[in-house]
């Protein structure tokens, strides 16, 4: 019974977390829907690229660690992560697989791999 409650509470917990997120991006999308095409969104737009670029470079850079990549006394775990990150770009930029497709197959892979 304990178990049974237990998984109750954590999946209210993580609708509780989740559903103001939710809620937000609703509206915002239906905001966005609205005024998507004028000019004032799409300079914000324009200007929120590089920003973006800069985000995903940035963590890209903090994951770049030796547990990630594994160590010199390690170097397959460093091989087998560069593999993985070609395949992902190979199948993501030139065969047209969708990339949250790719993430979830690279990362079911590096569970296995790794």
């Amino acid at each position: 019974m304990n178990n049974l409650m237990a998984i109750l509470g954590s999946g209210i917990a993580t609708f509780a977390l989740i559903l103001p997120s939710l809620i937000l991006m609703i509206l915002i999308s239906k905001m966005f829907m609205k005024y998507m095409n004028t000019p004032t969104v799409r300079s914000i737009f324009a200007g929120l690229r590089p920003a973006v670029v800069g985000l995903l470079i940035a963590a890209a850079l903090l994951l770049m660690t030796p547990e990630n990549f594994g160590t010199i006394s390690q170097p397959w775990q460093f091989w087998i992560s560069i593999f993985l990150f070609v395949a992902t770009f190979v199948g993501t930029k030139f065969v047209g697989i969708n990339p949250i497709k790719m993430i979830l197959f690279a990362g079911f892979a590096g569970l296995i791999l790794l």
